[in-house]
């Protein structure tokens, strides 16, 4: 298709495809890294609309009627284009908290290990994140690419057209509390991933309590410092295959949740 044959329903409705997948796209994770280049956003965005809106059109997922309704008034058409930004907002934000949630966990066991001051600038944070933080979530990255996580993201970015119409809105009670149950397995993810970790070093420090009563003229912070790192790197080199596991089957389970967000967020 070329675009000066098209109409300006078409126009309008292709701008707030691309509206959708360009908020999404800045989002998701992976390609809306913060080291992917902004042009590669853009040809990206650009691209996947372009794709996509001939497909949806042809399906019926969008129609140019609507396009001709919203278009009627200004405010009518800064609504839908509002409507739009926050659809992509909302998924892709919560496209990410799968990732949060393993950041969050590695974050947890590099306190236990001694490790909190062992921290480097982070590129895909913009901020300074703790070491063992960014290497789980280098492979939890690879995991999601293993079991192609990153055809289901495409998967998912079509289903928000079938799902979520275009300038339709619904921020219910339901909404909130599909937000919420996402946010709080995130956390619940990143504790549970920390939990050997972290019953790991509560014996070792009780075993340290101990010595320090028994040989009060031991150093136990020198001795625990190193030792505390040394045990840690065992313990996570023991439970790596149960959390790579734990990955696979968080990232399939996610997909499930992020459907069910979004049958929420359509209102339907």
């Amino acid at each position: 298709m070329i675009f000066t044959t098209w109409s300006v329903e078409e126009l309008l409705s292709f701008f707030m495809v691309l509206m959708r997948i360009g908020t999404l796209l800045v989002l998701l994770p992976i390609f809306g890294d913060k080291v992917v280049p902004p042009t590669v956003k853009v040809i990206l965005s650009l691209t996947f609309s372009a794709v996509l809106f001939p497909i949806l059109k042809a399906n019926g997922v969008i129609h140019l009627e609507d396009a001709r309704e919203w278009s009627q008034t200004t405010g009518r058409l800064l609504m839908t284009l509002a409507t739009e930004v926050l659809v992509g907002l909302a998924v892709g934000f919560a496209s990410q908290l799968v990732f949060h949630a393993i950041q969050i966990g590695g974050d947890f066991m590099a306190q236990f290990m001694g490790l909190s001051m062992a921290s480097v600038y982070d590129p895909h944070m913009e901020g300074h994140t703790m070491v063992l933080g960014q290497m789980l979530s280098a492979f939890a990255i690879l995991t999601f690419l293993s079991v192609d996580g990153h055809h289901l993201l495409f998967r998912a970015m079509v289903e928000t057209f079938n799902l979520v119409p275009q300038g339709h809105l619904v921020i219910n009670a339901a909404f909130k509390d599909s937000m919420t149950h996402m946010v709080g397995n995130t956390m619940l993810f990143g504790i549970q991933l920390s939990a050997p970790m972290a019953m790991c070093m509560l014996l070792v420090n009780i075993v340290y309590g101990i010595m320090g009563k028994a040989l009060p003229q031991l150093n136990i912070l020198t001795l625990s410092m190193a030792s505390s790192v040394f045990i840690g790197g065992v313990v996570l080199l023991i439970t790596y295959p149960s959390v790579q596991n734990g990955m696979s089957n968080l990232f399939q389970t996610y997909f499930e949740d992020m459907k069910q967000f979004m049958v929420v967020y359509g209102g339907k």
